[in-house]
């Protein structure tokens, strides 16, 4: 799991499960999870996260509207969605790119918890390298390959979902949604 800003910051990272994992499980599980959860029920819920569709729908996590109407204002929010979520994308795509031994789990010939630890060293030297590309204005790999990816998460149907969390998701989606 990876979280980042738009500046490509890495925020939070759990390398600590296989790709195979489903990205709802390895959130539900999360410390990060649970410090927004926190944050929403002592009223301090002015951040949010976008997900895809692999992610359940929560006031603190916003996921894309299932299956909008062509041209309605659904349509018109997973537009944005998409566009503000290509960030991730993106993210990872310079993250492996950069560092060239993540680029597949199978070139990582180590334990699991030593994989772990290069993962993350991974991404502090990455977010070192952001920090001072925008002191330097250096130049930032990019791969293609990664930026116009289409992950297969996108219409992957979750398991149970917090319906109270769910029904004051769908309420902030809707009045952001309402504002485009």
């Amino acid at each position: 799991m990876l979280v980042c800003d738009s500046n490509l910051r890495i925020r939070a990272i759990d390398a600590t499960h296989p790709g195979v994992c489903h990205d709802a499980f390895i959130w539900n599980i999360s410390d990060l999870r649970s410090e927004m959860e926190q944050n929403y029920l002592q009223s301090h819920s002015n951040v949010r996260l976008l997900g895809d569709a692999g992610y359940p729908l929560e006031p603190w996590l916003l996921t894309p509207y299932r299956t909008p109407e062509s041209g309605s204002p659904e349509a018109k929010f997973n537009e944005v969605h998409t566009r503000c979520r290509n960030i991730i994308e993106r993210t990872n795509g310079v993250l492996k790119n950069r560092w060239r031994c993540i680029l597949s789990a199978r070139e990582l010939y180590y334990s699991p918890a030593k994989a772990i630890k290069i993962i993350n060293v991974c991404a502090a030297l990455h977010n070192i390298c952001i920090h001072y590309k925008s002191e330097a204005n250096l130049p930032t790999p990019y791969d293609n390959g990664y930026l116009n990816e289409n992950p297969t998460l996108e219409n992957r149907h979750i398991g149970q979902e917090n319906s109270t969390y769910m029904v004051a998701g769908q309420r902030i989606r809707t009045e952001i949604t309402n504002t485009l």
